[in-house]
Parts: C-alpha cells; sequence; structure tokens
C-alpha cells in the first residue's frame, strides 16, 4: 500500500513539474516579431482556402468523372458544366436497362441542349454498350468500364438512374425502371431548367 502511495505521489510531482515548465516558457517560445509574421500567414491560408472559385470555374464534387467514351476519347463530366445531367448506370444484358434506354433517348432527343443524357456501362468491355446501343438506337453518349464510379455513386443495382442539377449534386436517383417513372423525370428536368 504505501509504494502504490508513493508511486502516486511520485506521479503527481512528475505531473505539476511538467506544467510548470510548460507554462514557464510558454512567453519565452516566440519574439515580438514571430506573432505578426505567423499571424499574417494564417490569416492568408484562411482567405485561400475560403475564397470562392472563379466565376464560370467548374468545381468537381463527389459526382465528378472522367470515363472512355464508347465514341472514342473520354466524356469528362466538367465539359457539361451549368447544365443538368442524367447518368443511368447499365449492364449490355439487364432487362429492365433496356426498358429503359428508350425512354432516356426521348429524354435526350427533347431536351438536348439544354441538359445531357449519359449511359454508364459498368462493364468493362466497349464492345458491350456498343452493342445496347445498337440494338436499342439509342443515339445519347456512353462510357464503359464505370464500376468504380458505380461504386462512388452508391449504387445498387442496375438500372441505377441520376438526375445531377446544374451543379452536377443529386437532385434525384430512380432505383431500377418502370414507365411511371418517365413524367416524374421529365417534371423534375422542367424545374431544374426553370431554375436560375
Amino acid at each position: 500500500m504505501e509504494a502504490t502511495m508513493r508511486r502516486k505521489f511520485i506521479l503527481r510531482l512528475a505531473l505539476i513539474g511538467t506544467l510548470a515548465g510548460c507554462l514557464a516558457c510558454k512567453g519565452k517560445e516566440t519574439s515580438a516579431a514571430a506573432p505578426a509574421e505567423v499571424s499574417t500567414n494564417t490569416i492568408t491560408a484562411v482567405v485561400k482556402t475560403e475564397k470562392a472559385p472563379p466565376a464560370g470555374s467548374y468545381v468537381k464534387r463527389h459526382s465528378y468523372f472522367k470515363l472512355p467514351s464508347v465514341a472514342g476519347g473520354e466524356i469528362d463530366l466538367a465539359d457539361h458544366a451549368g447544365k443538368p445531367v442524367m447518368v443511368m448506370f447499365f449492364t449490355e444484358t439487364c432487362p429492365y436497362c433496356r426498358k429503359a434506354a428508350p425512354y432516356l433517348e426521348k429524354i435526350y432527343q427533347a431536351y438536348k441542349p439544354k441538359i445531357t443524357v449519359i449511359g454508364v456501362c459498368i462493364q468493362d468491355d466497349p464492345q458491350a454498350p456498343k452493342n445496347f446501343a445498337a440494338d436499342l438506337g439509342t443515339t445519347f453518349p456512353m462510357v464503359y468500364g464505370g464500376r468504380d464510379l458505380y461504386r462512388q455513386y452508391k449504387a445498387q443495382g442496375v438500372p441505377f438512374i441520376y438526375l445531377l442539377d446544374k451543379e452536377h449534386e443529386p437532385k434525384k436517383v430512380w432505383p431500377g425502371f418502370t414507365d411511371s417513372f418517365y413524367p416524374e423525370m421529365t417534371a423534375i428536368i422542367d424545374s431544374l431548367l426553370a431554375a436560375k
């Protein structure tokens, strides 16, 4: 018991000594010129990080992607800055994806160039979305190799359709597809386009 009390006493003394040393050194760490330099740098750093991006510049959000296009080259979401984008995750043989695609084509034809529709095939083979488009007669842009993007968007099955607003923030998500989704899709697109 006496050994335990002695250890506690020594521990307390060590703690008090450490605190006293820290407090005693506090005033001696900086010179008169140093606080102004630190303050200026700190303020400058804060101003730089809180500055709004220049007007017209694109802010890459969580929804951002850049993937290989079936037409060649890449599709970069930043190229569609300032307008809504509808993104459909799909696979070549998914029956519900095949049901959704003609409706997305109608939206694409009715609203281009005010909005963009992009099909994101989660398969790595570029032939899969080419076959999909050829079978269904769709003309909206398609990319492939979208499995990581599918996870990034937290999609849970195909088709998974996202409507991104003008800043490319998700506005609405449709898991799967039924014909009843189409009127809701067009109504939300109309409201996004009407908003300033």
